[in-house]
């Protein structure tokens, strides 16, 4: 296994970043590549008002595995009766790990948390863009997916 750099670089080699091809549709998750896959679960219980939780958890496959180097970001989209609650610099609609957002849960795989506020009950939906990483011993990528889930507030 060889280490990464935040930009996606194998630390000792040049590495191959170059674009993978696009999400497979109906891959059975939430977002499919080709040496990862990203699941959205939404929470099973969310009052309006009450502070709820979106987790994207993002699997390496095959002989990929977690980038540890990158800073792994999540930019929520606005949505109607929806307040985020990101601690990131950049606002309360960024998750990252700098603001401990992401935690690392195995070599293969790690969990983005994303808390927000409904204002009322109804299914509202939860989305944005999921900034990864995923290595093998020859080559980083780095890939910018959508990820969006729906979440019924009760």
């Amino acid at each position: 296994m060889v280490a990464c750099n935040k930009d996606g670089h194998a630390a000792s080699q040049g590495a191959d970043t170059s674009a993978a091809p696009s999400p497979q549709a109906n891959c059975g998750h939430t977002a499919c590549g080709s040496n990862f896959f990203v699941d959205a679960v939404a929470p099973a219980d969310c009052a309006p008002g009450a502070k709820c939780t979106l987790e994207v958890k993002l699997v390496a496959t095959g002989d990929f595995h977690i980038n540890d180097e990158y800073p792994y970001k999540f930019k929520a989209d606005d949505a109607p009766g929806v307040e985020f609650l990101g601690a990131d610099a950049a606002g309360k609609n960024t998750f990252s790990k700098d603001a401990k957002d992401w935690k690392k849960t195995d070599e293969k795989s790690g969990v983005m948390t994303l808390a927000f506020h409904a204002a009322d009950k109804g299914q509202k939906t939860v989305g944005g863009t999921f900034k990864l990483s995923v290595c093998s011993a020859q080559n980083c990528q780095l890939e910018q997916q959508p990820v969006k889930a729906t979440v019924a507030i009760r």
